[in-house]
């Protein structure tokens, strides 16, 4: 099995040195080249066009920024897919999905969903939780390739629904990710001993391993090193409010983080971590 990715950011460059250990032929394109040229170093083949990658492999992983992204990509160089199956992994609605499954299929290839769980640290540990939309046989035909970056591949249904999963699974990001920056920075500012406010969360049902993770962060302020910088997860918490709103469900608290959010790009934070809308939850004092 030849295999191409399509995007080298922040989650598709470590995920193609994971493919090629794994002992993969694999080729890699990305928009700005020079993004993917330190790839070269590990025998990993770039391409110039999105065709020269699709003429290669069998099977193309996308790991772009959004469906706009993904689109451009894929559609862009008069490519054919006879034969090939295209593996969406990026975040978008599954109604957007849908669309490049019947847009893919148009073009003679064969399409299914892959978004994943976690980023750098559980790529670089193969604990990525990959979430398949498609088929059963998708899955196990994929397996294999899967997890030479993941410790659990998950077949959820039809296409569509894990880009649902997927949502439903990153509104949890945003929403506790605000709702701890909150507690952390009025016990802050009573002075009172976060070792001890930590150990009573841990022992409870409130608590989430995240908070704990991120809580070097946010107490020294630190949000560089981004595993998923705070501009992509304003784009998806977007997406949040107008599925979630079309689904009936009251979006009034996501309208109020994409805010906080807002204001965090409009602070010149949007390459950093997520975990910065700490910084405009709790401001730091002058």
């Amino acid at each position: 099995m030849k295999v191409g990715l399509i995007g080298t950011g922040l989650m598709g460059k470590p995920i193609a040195r994971k493919i090629k250990d794994a002992g993969y032929e694999l080729m890699v394109y990305n928009r700005t080249i020079q993004k993917a040229k330190d790839l070269e170093e590990d025998e990993i083949k770039v391409a110039l066009s999105t065709k020269e990658l699709v003429d290669f492999a069998d099977v193309i992983l996308v790991v772009l920024a959004d469906y706009n992204a993904v689109t451009s990509m894929l559609f862009g160089d008069d490519v054919k897919y006879d034969g090939k199956t295209v593996v969406q992994m990026s975040t978008i609605t599954p109604k957007e999905s849908l669309l490049l499954k019947e847009r893919v299929e148009k073009f003679g290839g064969n399409y299914f969903e892959a978004p994943v769980l976690g980023s750098i640290p559980q790529i670089l540990d193969q604990k990525l939780i990959v979430l398949v939309g498609g088929t059963e046989k998708n899955k196990v035909d994929h397996e294999k390739l899967f997890s030479s970056f993941s410790s659990k591949i998950v077949f959820i249904g039809e296409v569509g629904k894990a880009a649902a999963i997927k949502l439903a699974l990153n509104q949890l990001i945003a929403s506790e990710t605000s709702a701890f920056a909150m507690s952390l920075g009025y016990l802050r500012e009573m002075d009172v001993d976060i070792d001890k406010f930590m150990d009573i969360l841990k022992g409870s049902a409130l608590y989430a391993p995240t908070f704990e993770k991120k809580l070097g962060n946010y107490m020294q302020r630190d949000f560089s090193n981004p595993n998923f910088p705070l501009k992509h997860l304003l784009k998806d918490v977007r997406l949040m409010i107008d599925q979630f709103g079309q689904s009936g469900i009251n979006t009034k608290g996501l309208e109020a983080i994409a805010e906080i959010i807002k204001t965090g790009l409009d602070q010149k934070l949007s390459e950093k971590d997520y975990s910065s809308l700490y910084n405009v939850i709790h401001p730091a004092k002058k």
